[in-house]
């Protein structure tokens, strides 16, 4: 990015979406991690991940053993680096139940996200704008 160049702003509108059933208006309050931010963590994930699970085959001498928190730091690194966005604040509605859907304060989440809804157990995405 230049000097000249203003940073990316965060989406402003939002909703969640269902296929099959349109779409609802939600309310998404977040903040970009900024990128240097964004790689320092991204990095530090698969530094433990690599490290969690070379100090497991070097204490275990087991491949399968050590095949755990290397399935679980894969996750989470990707999870970090998918992680753009801090959410400050989301209230939102499925699409197919009205029920509420819950996204927690300091989640950091990537846009489109995945929600659950726990009332009718279908899976609408947030999307945004």
């Amino acid at each position: 990015m230049n000097a000249n160049e203003a940073p990316p702003r965060p989406p402003e509108r939002a909703w969640t979406v269902l296929a099959g059933y349109g779409r609802r208006p939600a309310r998404l309050v977040v903040t970009r991690q900024g990128r240097t931010a964004w790689m320092l963590r991204t990095a530090a994930a698969l530094v433990a991940w690599i490290g969690g699970t070379a100090a497991t085959l070097a204490f275990t001498f087991d491949p399968f053993v050590a095949s755990l928190p290397g399935m679980l730091g894969g996750a989470f690194a990707f999870r970090t680096w998918r992680g753009r966005y801090a959410v400050q604040s989301f209230r939102g509605e499925c699409p197919a139940c009205g029920a509420a859907l819950l996204i927690k304060p300091g989640a950091r989440i990537g846009l489109p996200h995945k929600l659950v809804c726990y009332a009718c157990h279908h899976e609408p995405h947030l999307a945004a704008v």
